[in-house]
């Protein structure tokens, strides 16, 4: 409403209107110190003063009003119908908080700023002296956007480095770089006017642009000036006194350490397992309700497996489990399927989801593939299995490459190299910087802003992307509190200093150059011996077809050069022929010229050749050909995809304007949010003391994070887990903990999870196993009306939540039960392949398909099952599946090759195992897709359905006399019917 108000006021002002009526003029000129700072003292300084400035705005000086904010100017001169500062107060937008400015207050303000803003002590030069260039302008938005590829942290070309106004001074192997007050005798004002610098050869390399014509003048004014050195400190925060963070901020729940609170008191104790039951049980009885009864033994085992694993349980298993008839035989299903292998890569499927992991980088239509990434997916996989402790997993992903001196180490441990391939989860965001054409400083800025979204959503629960551009507009987090946190990992993604997401590979053997990418050397020499020798036979077939392209290229370049040399005088063609014949160091000075001279016509290139000679084309196609179908074959040496330190030091950080890198503004110390300090030990940098070159920035950052009593650390991710296995979190927005977020349904529960999380060590299976086998978790998933009316979304879990199977689940489940699993774990992922149509599918393997999460992830091309039920696009990461219900499912189950070539396939195991007796066939199929038996009407029915449709079939063959052979196909297409519709079935793709 306020600002609905202050858009009239505006609009008021612009149509020539009267704000408010002034009624009489006062006499006397309006001063700032006398009239209008104890208005201002009196309603407007618990925001902007000069220490709190929230929005950049100080109002306790009069050059502080004229500067204005971070809105830009909020008073002009004159014109107080254009002034914003009037427009607000008038409005009654401003002063939040305290009532609004009385009309004499608002008249005063207006008879000043018509006046001329008056003021006595005359510090207000902003008016008549025009705003100078700043060091900090140009050593950030000119120098550090164009220079700094060659000339800063890690390359100083001719010994100049250009970060810092002393590197200019002191210049390089030329001399000083610049002269201040004379910018014609700067030698770095020369060379851009030349077009030397930057070099053109290395702007598409480097992706930099030349200066602009304004940056240019920008430099010219601040070398004129002097060059003057801005003195500038950066900005302390003590994150307990923070002024832009008030104690009432602090008090929010979420920004609150968890408290365990006592067990609630219940009057059904006996529905009660364990304590989650006595906090549920709680809120139901408040609204007299209750639990629903407890599901079936068969029920709860599918469900178990179908949450824990991904798919449901083998009638061999069904049938041991049935078998076991001790007490706890439920309990000791949960702690078997914990312990399965396949339990990581179901559960690997949600924190990849998360961590925005995947298989390219997205961004461009390009989407170029991470050859490495498969390294992070199973790494989580191994921590989830091993039961890592979360804080542990955390400290690892965040920090790895911090916690042993990885520089030194001549062969890394299995746990060495895990804690750098756990740096991978910095690495997942979308990243088009592997492009040239979409390498430069915004996308730099975007690649950081989507790592600091998927760590503040999805560790945090903190919606910080929102104040990259400005303050948060609900949670109180500062803008500067964003630069802060990215501060903390501008020693790894500096976008002045870039790192670039692609290795460029070039001739035989994949000489690459990693001096520029982000990958580490995996120092496993068993590795690299399993490497080199299966590359040894490859390697020795590609020197042998490029000798023999050569030896085909011979005659043609040497006809091709003879041609383009044929118009020079003849003495000066044959000693250039001369000179080519013999290597360059046994030339003498006058060959050396002529070949450097006649370059062009004498370099020729294999596109030459094929452009003049059409039958060179032909047969040198066909080796190339099979050259690049060798190099395909080439296994690429280990490494790891990492965030490490660069070494050296770090380009400042300061708040940027807008989020626009051309502005740049106060600089800043990296930090952590200032509302997270109730009860928490500081954030504090402490250099690890070894001789790798990093800042220990990182594993400040995981220590905090860490720490037993933090706010969001432990909530987050009990959270989580509780909504995987329920469909909802307790907080139902699971990336968003701040005030626009959802309000815990059960915040005593929440609490009490948290902190029994960590009191026991932080163990995600503990967890799994605390909620699995509560009465909530084993009720049916029916309810009645009654219930339905009190608790429509079952908020208060008086009965089991109906969920579909995701997509990852349905697609494993259907290769599980149709027996095409390969369950082979780990490694590169499998390929896809895009039919002609543009489905997009997984390709068969030599053992069949492998679970959804060993797929190829390409954000541009999602296999089109998986995107079909739902599966994210991850830009830049997911929280929580949305499930929708589409006409697309259902026909892509019904038509997919999968499942129709699956169905047979399941057909012909069922055949094999009860033969073609109909009534166990229908019985083997209900053990299979449902984990039950089917009742008499259903067995019945199917019995119906399946003996016409072998009938159809018979017809559809048109076999006239019974052949058996044919009679049995008959039966097993029918069968294979029969099958495709289980699979098709609510029952099947549902969790209940």
């Amino acid at each position: 409403m306020r600002f609905l108000l202050a858009v009239s006021a505006g609009l008021l002002a612009f149509a020539g209107l009267p704000i408010k009526s002034i009624g009489s003029e006062p006499t006397q000129t309006p001063r700032f110190e006398s009239h209008i700072l104890p208005i201002f003292q009196k309603n407007c300084m618990p925001c902007h003063d000069a220490k709190k400035r929230l929005s950049g705005l100080s109002l306790q000086t009069l050059s502080g009003v004229l500067q204005g904010g971070k809105s830009g100017r909020v008073i002009l001169p004159e014109k107080p119908r254009e002034s914003l500062l009037l427009m607000m107060v008038s409005s009654g937008a401003m002063p939040k908080g305290s009532g609004a400015l009385g009309s004499s207050e608002i008249q005063l303000i207006q008879r000043w700023i018509e006046k001329g803003v008056s003021g006595e002590t005359k510090d207000y030069p902003e008016i008549s002296v025009p705003v100078l260039v700043t060091e900090a302008e140009v050593m950030t938005s000119i120098l550090g956007a164009k220079c700094l590829p060659c000339h800063g942290r890690r390359r100083q070309y001719s010994d100049l480095d250009l970060r810092t106004r002393e590197g200019l001074l002191r210049g390089g192997r030329s001399g000083p770089a610049i002269v201040p007050g004379n910018p014609d005798k700067s030698l770095l004002v020369r060379r851009i006017l030349s077009q030397e610098m930057p070099p053109p050869k290395f702007q598409e390399q480097f992706s930099v642009r030349g200066l602009t014509s304004e940056e240019l003048e920008k430099l010219r004014k601040w070398i004129t000036a002097g060059a003057h050195p801005d003195g500038e400190k950066p900005l302390k925060i003590q994150a307990k006194t923070d002024p832009l963070v008030t104690d009432s901020d602090r008090s929010f729940w979420s920004f609150q350490s968890p408290k365990r609170h006592a067990i609630p008191k219940i009057q059904e104790k006996k529905k009660a397992r364990n304590p989650i039951d006595f906090f549920l049980l709680a809120r139901l009885e408040e609204k007299g309700m209750s639990f629903s009864e407890e599901g079936d033994q068969l029920t709860l085992m599918r469900r178990a497996h179908l949450d824990l694993i991904g798919f449901p349980p083998s009638p061999e298993e069904i049938e041991t489990y049935l078998a076991d008839k001790k007490v706890g035989a439920y309990d000791r299903l949960v702690v078997r399927l914990l312990e399965s292998p396949h339990y990581g890569e179901r559960w690997a499927r949600y924190w990849l989801d998360a961590a925005g992991h995947a298989d390219s980088e997205g961004g461009s239509s390009a989407d170029g593939i991470r050859p490495y990434a498969y390294q992070y997916r199973d790494y989580v996989i191994r921590s989830l299995n091993a039961d890592k402790p979360y804080d542990q997993f955390l400290v690892e992903q965040i920090a790895g490459d911090e916690l042993f001196d990885y520089k030194l180490a001549k062969e890394y441990t299995a746990d060495q190299a895990d804690k750098l391939i756990a740096t991978g989860f910095l690495r997942m965001g979308v990243d088009s910087t592997y492009s040239t054409e979409q390498n430069y400083l915004p996308e730099r800025f975007d690649v950081v802003a989507n790592q600091i979204e998927i760590l503040g959503s999805g560790v945090m629960g903190l919606t910080m992307g929102c104040a990259r551009c400005h303050d948060h507009k609900y949670d109180p987090l500062p803008q500067r509190d964003f630069y802060r946190f990215s501060g903390i990992f501008q020693t790894s993604y500096d976008p002045y200093d870039w790192l670039s997401p692609n290795l460029k590979c070039v001739g035989v053997g994949a000489k690459c150059d990693e001096s520029n990418a982000r990958l580490l050397p995996l120092l496993s020499a068993q590795d690299l011996r399993e490497v080199e020798e299966q590359n040894a036979p490859v390697n020795k077939e590609i020197h042998r077809l490029e000798k023999l392209l050569e030896e085909l290229s011979a005659p043609f370049r040497a006809k091709l050069i003879n041609k383009n040399l044929s118009f020079l005088p003849t003495e000066v063609e044959e000693g250039l022929i001369r000179a080519l014949e013999i290597s360059e160091e046994k030339r003498s000075g006058i060959e050396k010229y002529l070949v450097e001279q006649f370059k062009p016509l004498t370099q020729i290139t294999q596109d030459d050749l094929e452009q003049n000679f059409a039958e060179f084309k032909d047969q040198a196609g066909k080796l190339k050909e099979s050259i690049e179908a060798s190099r395909k074959k080439l296994r690429l040496k280990p490494r790891i995809r990492a965030l490490f330190d660069m070494g050296g030091d770090p380009t400042p950080t300061r708040i940027l304007g807008r989020g626009d890198y051309t502005d740049p503004g106060q600089l800043l110390e990296p930090g952590v949010p200032s509302v997270l300090s109730v009860g928490l030990n500081p954030y504090e940098v402490r250099k690890p003391n070894w001789s790798t070159d990093t800042t220990g920035r990182r594993l400040a950052l995981a220590k905090w994070l860490t720490q037993r009593n933090h706010p969001l650390t432990a909530r987050v991710m009990v959270n989580r887990i509780w909504q995987n296995h329920f469909g909802v979190g307790l907080v139902a927005t699971p990336g968003n903990f701040g005030r626009m977020g959802s309000p815990p349904s059960h915040p005593k529960l929440l609490d009490w999870l948290a902190s029994e999380f960590v009191r026991n060590n932080w163990s995600i299976k503990s967890l799994h196993r605390l909620i699995m086998t509560s009465a909530a978790y084993r009720q049916r998933s029916s309810s009645d009306l009654k219930v339905k009316g009190l608790d429509p979304e079952n908020r208060l879990l008086s009965h089991f939540p109906l969920q579909r199977l995701d997509a990852d689940a349905l697609r494993d489940s259907i290769l599980k039960v149709v027996g095409f699993l390969d369950e082979t774990p780990f490694g590169p992922s499998d390929p896809i392949d895009i039919k002609p149509d543009g489905e997009v599918v997984a390709k068969r393997l030599k053992e069949g398909y492998r679970r959804s999460i060993y797929l190829l992830q390409r954000r541009s091309t999602p296999v089109t099952m998986l995107e079909t039920f739902d599966a994210p696009l991850l830009f830049p990461n997911c929280l929580k599946r949305s499930q929708s219900t589409v006409s697309s499912q259902a026909l892509q189950l019904e038509n997919s090759e999968l499942l129709q070539s699956g169905s047979q396939y399941m057909a012909g195991r069922v055949i094999d195992s009860v033969g073609y007796d109909i009534p166990k066939q229908i019985q083997q199929v209900y053990w299979i897709t449902l984990t039950r038996s089917p009742s008499s009407e259903e067995a019945e029915a199917a019995a119906v359905i399946l003996r016409s449709l072998i009938q159809e079939w018979r017809r559809h063959l048109e076999i006239e006399v019974p052949d058996e052979p044919i009679v049995n196909k008959a039966r097993w297409l029918a069968l294979a019917s029969l099958c495709h519709t289980y699979l098709n079935s609510a029952e099947f793709l549902y969790l209940n």
